[in-house]
């Protein structure tokens, strides 16, 4: 059996932040295994680590299998992406490499093409170390790595087993966190009946001095005892609610919220024409991709399209949004479209986040960091370059 064996291997961009600290994880060439983890978390940096295309800054890498790396691919003028990426991974399995190192293999491929990669996965004789969201291809691998705060977290099972285990930790933390709360409130009653009882012996021993019961030194004498008792008392209960404080804040970091909030507006165009194609026929190169197309696209509408690698999906969007000239027929629009394609160059790569919101959806600064904050870049997060962020 032939592996890739990482040995507390640290990495970091310009030497800001480690992605990953003093991680080690090896892999053979009999599993199908998949790395998965929040955007960002230094998924594919892994990935082109233990293909030996980037170097830890720290630790060690060891080798004694062949291995093969495909990079996400993206699509271009001349291929859809799907046809690349059906190419790219036929390169693979006719590689020879005894693991593949796959960076989102399943996207942009459709349902034939996805059919026919699950098969190939499935009568691969070696290793693939897999980087995928796709949980119907999560579902078919023998073991997922989840990479969390800089470390590797092994789950021997498919996405059902993953997903079983994630839930059985979060209900552990979120029983802890509710532990932690009950266990500030009770040593905040302590504090607020230990304050009440200090007031009522210092009332009292003012009132027994007066009466004469005891001497106005006496009584001064007891009071400072006492207040250095109660400070006493007070400093161990703060130690102990500073201790749970940072426990609960923990125990916060680990409990997951994944939801996006995208806040969705009234619309004032529902059931309005706001697309129109008529005789619409395309082609690249000779080849015919549309001919005599016509449709319309109503407000409040939701249409997803279909078909296969190459037919001209993403070609329908470019024309729908004037990137391209239909060869004959009419396209019109009646309001702003705003389109996003598949390598995401809609974006300024050297603007940060939030300044490519106020660009592109011309708003304040404010507005722009809650709308970041919606999709889970809070505080200095939204103010990331956006060239550094990952594909997710």
């Amino acid at each position: 059996m032939t592996s890739i064996s990482l040995y507390k291997i640290s990495f970091n961009y310009n030497n800001i932040d480690d992605l990953f600290s003093e991680l080690s994880v090896s892999f053979d060439n009999r599993s199908h295994v998949a790395i998965v983890g929040d955007n960002g978390c230094g998924k594919t940096t892994l990935l082109k680590t233990i293909a030996g295309i980037l170097s830890p800054s720290a630790g060690r890498v060891s080798r004694s299998a062949s291995v093969y790396y495909m990079p996400q691919i993206h699509d271009t003028d001349a291929h859809s992406g799907g046809e690349r990426q059906s190419n790219e991974l036929r390169r693979a399995f006719n590689s020879g490499a005894e693991i593949l190192l796959l960076d989102e293999p399943t996207n942009n491929l459709d349902a034939t093409a996805r059919i026919k990669f699950f098969n190939d996965l499935k009568n691969w004789y070696g290793g693939a170390v897999i980087v995928s969201h796709d949980r119907e291809l999560l579902q078919q691998l023998d073991c997922i790595y989840e990479l969390r705060n800089g470390q590797i977290h092994t789950y021997g099972g498919n996405y059902d087993f993953y997903m079983h285990a994630k839930q059985t930790e979060q209900d552990a933390l979120e029983s802890k966190y509710v532990d932690a709360t009950k266990q500030l409130k009770r040593l905040n009653t302590t504090v607020q009946i230990a304050q009440q009882t200090a007031q009522h012996k210092e009332a009292k021993g003012l009132k027994d001095a007066a009466k004469g019961r005891r001497t106005r030194i006496h009584a001064k004498s007891l009071k400072g005892k006492s207040q250095e008792t109660e400070a006493k008392k007070r400093k161990i209960i703060q130690e102990k609610m500073n201790q749970q404080l940072d426990v609960r804040q923990n125990l916060s970091s680990q409990m997951r919220d994944d939801k996006i909030k995208i806040p969705v507006p009234i619309i004032p165009f529902a059931h309005r024409e706001l697309v129109r194609c008529e005789g619409v026929s395309f082609g690249y190169n000779h080849k015919e991709i549309f001919y005599d197309f016509s449709m319309s696209v109503f407000g409040g509408q939701r249409i997803r399209i279909t078909g296969r690698n190459g037919c001209g999906k993403t070609t329908l969007l470019k024309l729908i949004c004037g990137n391209l000239e239909p060869d004959q027929g009419i396209i019109k629009t009646f309001g702003k479209i705003a389109y996003l394609n598949q390598d995401l160059s809609v974006l300024d790569k050297n603007k940060s986040i939030v300044d490519n919101i106020m660009d592109i959806a011309v708003c304040l600064k404010h507005d722009a960091h809650v709308i970041a904050a919606n999709f889970g870049f809070r505080g200095d997060a939204s103010n990331k370059q956006v060239g550094i962020l990952s594909g997710g």
